[in-house]
């Protein structure tokens, strides 16, 4: 008997995905991509991380918990660094079938290209290549204003140790995600250093946001557990 065929391996997660879901509600049909971030697969995806964000990553919330998870961002990392014609190839697919299942549902399809990563560069090129479509992400590279398109939306990431980065950002009107230690169903803070936080926990499509505001998050996973780090804003 021959090998049983490969698993048809894509780059974009689309139904069921809890970052994602709270857009449909809003017209929004989401494709994400997860890959695995800092240098777990061997490569590095977050080049401004912090010890702080890079031990209470997103990463292993949620289904990331499951070794099966891990193995599969992993391996779909060093594909992209490994054979970056096929995965962008398959990336580019993957928008197409996002495209028709939002037409299908009658919503409008986005792409969050970096779910667990912050590779801009790439989430900027296939932009480009989709002009018509919505791309957006969150990143700690600094200045991303610099890199906005007009299909193409940036929310910087606070660390707790890129203050500065972060007040920059939002006098150039690029939003700023906070995280805080509040517990699900209970409410953010109003204001973070003179500007209002908006409930960043109620979708993802942060290209819905108005500008001038910080998107306040609820700690998850490993972050609840982060009492001393600056990465988590006590209340």
């Amino acid at each position: 008997m021959g090998k049983p065929p490969l698993k048809r391996r894509t780059v974009l997660r689309f139904a069921g995905d809890a970052k994602t879901i709270k857009g449909e509600p809003l017209g929004i049909e989401t494709g994400i991509c997860y890959l695995a971030p800092a240098d777990s697969s061997g490569y590095e995806m977050c080049v401004r991380r912090t010890v702080g964000c890079t031990k209470f990553c997103l990463n292993k919330a949620g289904r990331g918990a499951f070794n099966s998870t891990q193995v599969a961002r992993i391996a779909k990392t060093k594909w992209f660094f490994e054979d970056r014609d096929g995965f962008m190839t398959q990336a580019r697919r993957d928008i197409k079938s996002l495209r028709r299942r939002a037409k299908r549902n009658k919503r409008r399809p986005a792409v969050r290209f970096n779910g667990t990563s912050d590779r801009p560069d790439v989430a900027m090129q296939l932009a480009k290549e989709n002009p018509d479509l919505q791309f957006y992400d969150y990143t700690k590279i600094e200045r991303p204003w610099l890199r906005r398109r007009a299909n193409y939306h940036i929310t910087f990431s606070y660390s707790g140790e890129n203050f500065q980065d972060a007040m920059d950002c939002l006098k150039h009107g690029v939003n700023v995600s906070v995280v805080f230690m509040v517990k699900k169903g209970s409410p953010l803070p109003a204001m973070w250093n003179g500007y209002p936080v908006i409930d960043g926990d109620e979708h993802d499509a942060r290209f819905l946001d108005p500008v001038g505001c910080v998107v306040g998050l609820r700690a998850k996973g490993p972050a609840k557990k982060a009492i001393a780090s600056p990465f988590v804003v006590l209340s």
